[in-house]
């Protein structure tokens, strides 16, 4: 489905939908345009073909997407004359972390036009984290908090959230670059689910990119700068995602409903905005090995099979979900060996502040990691007899929490160019909206007396709705309960028994953007 202009005040008017948040239609593109609740402006209503970007084969000669250090280092040393056209404002670097161990040598020293910041400076954990762009949020059904009231949640950044992080480092989407990198080790999950959020937001894709790999062991140590060198937040931006109104990429994020939809029918569905068929990729990787061969029921998968109590929640101390298994007819697919985790490839030495031995934690050469994608799938362990990859099919990826899930989407959206979409909120919500959950299984550690577990929509309930399987791939099990399942666990994530919608916060950011 391609992008159009199309005006939304007159097809909400035709599609009965304006001023409609409720239920309504699963189709998120209807949803979107039902939001608006008025104006006469096009709306550009993405598909998931429209949001993925195919990766030159050498990654040197991206100007967006994945980029190396090369061209990274080519732009920080003469931004006025090696920024990309179309470029008109400053270099954004947001590093997840320092490269070095303290103070020195801890981040790219900024130069002209280049802004350098360290992102786990100025957290407010309490709301979000601007290391994970995520928050607390409320989907109509659950709740999808963080480890404690207070450290946060696992959702998308809200608007109000991501308006105050432009804000705060004077950064505007439509004429800077913003580039998020790892200052040491593997945070592909926090720097994917920036770029994953800004896309979210409507930002475009020339406008941002990851580097691969880090930049410890890329950058020497007379190309970084101690604390004090990062950039000042000006603390004076202006820009709002409110100026990105007339974008709607939404599609990247699956609700509950939709993810049902698309399940239960084995990838066949009637969801806009994705292909007729979904490919559905389970990216819960335990084992820790770059040797495809050794993953087994035992160690790799064990999410994905519905190992009793193998999905932690995502509350400190919570135990387990309600369920375990996959969704139905998904395949295993390793984030893990996606990036190359065995060659030691640095180039540079580092004194005291970060010396040691190290990786750069690089992806796959893109023909290497096509080969995982098309093969792995396929073969093997629990995905015996999956249908292949088909050209211009939409991925639907998931995991414990959509950490994992970045990784994997950089491969398929930024470097194979192939549509993908998340269930953000990931298995560790998805799995406690169990409608036929055992009585016996609930373990009230709250109160004396009986409870039962509460009741789950029918519609939103995974395991009634059959789009629930554990075991291998095709053998027609259906979620496996755990047992103890705690009471005050369950209570933390708030199911609302009455829901009528699994999209609020979908309809709450565009609502937002176009106050």
């Amino acid at each position: 489905m391609k992008n159009m202009l199309i005006n939304s005040s007159l097809l909400a008017i035709a599609l009965g939908l304006l001023g409609n948040c409720g239920e309504g239609s699963s189709d998120s593109s209807a949803l979107a345009l039902a939001a608006i609740g008025g104006g006469t402006s096009g709306v550009k209503v993405a598909s998931a073909s429209d949001l993925a970007i195919e990766s030159a084969d050498d990654y040197n000669e991206n100007q967006y997407g994945l980029i190396t250090s090369a061209t990274l280092r080519s732009w920080v040393s003469d931004w006025a004359n090696n920024k990309p056209a179309g470029i008109t404002g400053n270099l954004v670097i947001f590093q997840a972390n320092k490269v070095g161990a303290d103070a020195n040598k801890s981040l790219i020293l900024p130069t002209t036009g280049v802004k350098v910041f360290v992102s786990v400076a100025g957290n407010n954990t309490a709301l979000y984290s601007w290391k994970t762009f995520r928050e607390t949020r409320y989907n109509g059904l659950i709740s999808i908090p963080g480890g404690t009231s207070t450290t946060g949640g696992n959702g998308l950044i809200s608007g109000a959230s991501i308006d105050e992080w432009f804000q705060t480092y004077g950064v505007d989407p439509t004429k800077d670059l913003i580039v998020f990198a790892s200052g040491n080790g593997d945070n592909y999950g926090s720097i994917g689910h920036q770029h994953y959020s800004l896309r979210y937001w409507g930002v475009a894709h020339a406008h941002l990119a990851i580097l691969n790999g880090t930049i410890k062991g890329q950058f020497p140590e007379a190309e970084l700068g101690n604390d004090t060198d990062e950039s000042v937040p000006p603390l004076n931006g202006t820009f709002s995602v409110k100026q990105l109104k007339n974008v709607d990429n939404r599609i990247l994020t699956l609700s509950i409903e939709d993810t049902i939809a698309v399940a239960k029918n084995n990838g066949n569905h009637g969801v806009k905005g994705l292909s007729s068929t979904v490919l559905i990729s389970d990216n819960r990787t335990a084992n820790n090995n770059n040797d495809i061969s050794v993953y087994t029921s035992s160690a790799g998968w064990q999410e994905y099979n519905g190992g009793e109590n193998t999905t932690g929640t995502t509350k400190s101390g919570g135990g387990a979900v309600a369920f375990e298994g996959h969704l139905k007819g998904a395949v295993f697919v390793p984030h893990y060996n996606l990036v190359d985790r065995s060659t030691l490839d640095n180039t540079y030495a580092y004194t005291t502040s970060a010396a040691g031995t190290f990786n750069t934690l690089k992806f796959k050469s893109k023909a290497d990691v096509q080969n995982i994608w098309d093969t792995y799938g396929t073969t093997g362990g629990p995905n015996s007899g999956a249908p292949a990859y088909e050209e211009g099919q939409t991925i639907l990826q998931y995991c414990r929490t959509n950490t994992r899930t970045q990784t994997s989407g950089i491969s398929t959206l930024l470097i194979l160019g192939r549509p993908s979409v998340f269930l953000e909120d990931g298995w560790s919500i998805f799995g406690f909206l169990a409608g036929n959950f055992p009585s016996g299984n609930f373990n009230d550690d709250v109160t004396a007396g009986a409870s039962s577990y509460p009741s789950v929509p029918a519609k939103f309930a995974p395991d009634i709705q059959g789009a629930i399987e554990s075991g291998a791939r095709g053998s027609g099990d259906g979620a496996h309960y755990n047992t103890g399942v705690k009471k005050s666990t369950v209570d933390y994530f708030q199911i609302n028994s009455s829901a009528t919608t699994t999209k609020a916060a979908f309809v709450e950011d565009w609502n937002y953007k176009n106050q």
